[in-house]
């Protein structure tokens, strides 16, 4: 870490540390809707989806390329997440 709080890559330990907890936060209460079944798991994985999109877009267009990578490859994480706790259909 450099003295101005800054790591290696720039990123500040605050913005970091939030958006961890954003995160963090956001998919606990994605699975807790899920679980509760006020809203089906695909239709979290639709809209996150349709994120994961746009970062790629936004990405492709050249804005903050490596940052928009990294974040649709976590959001990618949470769409699996949500996936996997989409009950099973019974038959």
């Amino acid at each position: 870490m450099t003295q101005d709080g800054k790591g290696r890559d720039g990123m500040d330990r605050q913005h970091a540390a939030s958006g961890q907890a954003a995160l963090m936060l956001i998919e606990s209460l994605m699975l807790a809707l899920v679980e509760r079944k006020v809203i089906p798991a695909s239709e979290l994985v639709e809209a996150v989806e349709t994120v994961i999109e746009t970062k790629r877009r936004l990405a492709a267009n050249g804005h903050e390329p490596e940052i928009a990578a990294r974040a649709a490859a976590l959001l990618t994480t949470l769409a699996n997440s949500l996936a996997a706790a989409e009950p099973a259909a019974k038959g």
